[in-house]
């Protein structure tokens, strides 16, 4: 006869292990939120479980997957995904959206003090925390205000507004983000006393801008300046970023080149070196946000190990290097794609690193770079989890 119903709730960590392999869609959106998936063997009981979820049931996608080792397939309803990061939504979730946004573009400021000095005045800003203003030259020390909890406003413009108060006799200030460049010698970075003991500051950042323009790829600063989309990743330059590999140390400069080599001497000397893709000796502009790169979305592999899509299936931002060393097996010239992402732990604050290197066919290189410089664009921004959500499966009566 046939076996009674039973209903199996496994957790995401242990259930998409299996789905992984069993789907080759990007239907795994955003399951790094927690995801419970019940398992209805009776077709006819969970159908009429289904039906009664009325609207519900409509949303998402219909997938069949396969469980128990494959020997059992189910059909289920995906969440629906759709507009998770939008902040123009007006849904009860809308301000808990423009939250986690703001999170986003704060990324590369919280937790770090910023420095400047206007004539015989010094002022730090520490981001999300408290502006002091002091003089060196003596004992004066003032408090311009601590940063007011869940009072952060995010702008049409894309820009952030926050709030610091009950500085010393009561002093405040009032921080603005504005869109513009990011680069050490562009960079916006001004503070005035707008009014007795009340000081505005303005600071500048590609992930402050709306990025409205060419499906994202460009913006309109206030002073009518067009900012390429690679103008996100200014602040890694002059600067590289390495990893080592076995024998090989990868390195990548902004914006201009990937090396391979390795470290002898007591990593006092490379070799061999190998010039794996560069800018060096091409007609590709290099200045400051003039980069040129693309806003992909990256198809997943069938091989877990090569598996590049993250899981949410936000954008990836693309530069080709061409014109390295000459290979020996092809005679051609080395040449490298390199991926920038947004990660999905980007709210620990991660430094930007180097996460994966391929070499796809001879001397021609693959390289994954996770950067929370990006997460301030919101087609780069990972979904925002809804927390524990279900996935629906009900046994294929085609296989009983």
């Amino acid at each position: 006869g046939r076996p009674p119903m039973r209903l199996a709730r496994l957790v995401a960590a242990e259930a998409l292990v299996t789905l992984a392999y069993v789907v080759r869609g990007n239907f795994v959106t955003s399951l790094h939120a927690n995801y419970v998936v019940n398992l209805d063997f009776d077709g006819g009981a969970g159908g009429r479980r289904a039906s009664e979820q009325g609207k519900e049931a409509q949303e998402g996608e219909m997938k069949v997957m396969a469980f128990a080792g494959g020997k059992r397939k189910f059909k289920c309803k995906l969440p629906n995904t759709r507009n998770r990061t939008r902040t123009d939504s007006k849904s009860a979730d809308a301000a808990k959206t423009k939250a986690h946004f703001i999170k986003a573009k704060m990324a590369t400021l919280r937790g770090t003090c910023w420095k400047v000095r206007k004539e015989y005045w010094s002022y730090e800003l520490c981001y999300g925390r408290k502006i002091v203003q002091y003089r060196h030259d003596s004992d004066l020390r003032y408090s311009l205000g601590e940063h007011v909890q869940g009072a952060d406003e995010l702008l049409p413009t894309g820009g952030v507004r926050e709030l610091y108060v009950a500085g010393t006799d009561n002093r405040t200030s009032e921080v603005h983000y504005v869109c513009g460049s990011s680069e050490k010698a562009t960079r916006t970075w001004e503070v005035e006393e707008t009014q007795p003991k009340y000081y505005t500051w303005t600071i500048s950042s590609p992930v402050f801008c709306a990025w409205r323009d060419g499906d994202g790829s460009r913006a309109l600063t206030a002073e009518g300046k067009v900012l390429k989309v690679s103008a996100l990743l200014e602040e890694l330059r002059g600067s590289c970023v390495n990893v080592t590999q076995g024998w090989w140390t990868y390195e990548y400069c902004y914006p201009r080149s990937l090396t391979q080599f390795h470290q002898a001497g007591n990593g006092k000397k490379r070799d061999p070196e190998h010039v794996l893709g560069t800018l060096n000796g091409s007609s590709a502009l290099v200045g400051p946000n003039e980069v040129d790169m693309d806003m992909i979305r990256l198809k997943p592999s069938i091989s877990p190990r090569e598996r590049r899509a993250p899981p949410s299936n936000h954008r990836t931002l693309k530069q080709r290097l061409g014109g390295g060393t000459v290979c020996d097996e092809t005679s051609r010239p080395r040449a490298t794609t390199m991926h920038f992402q947004c990660p999905q732990n980007w709210q620990s604050r991660p430094e930007t690193r180097i996460v994966s290197i391929n070499e796809g066919s001879l001397c021609e290189y693959d390289i994954m770079v996770h950067t929370t410089l990006l997460c301030g664009h919101e087609k780069f921004l990972p979904t925002l989890p809804r927390g524990k959500e279900t996935i629906q499966c009900i046994a294929d009566a085609e296989e009983s």
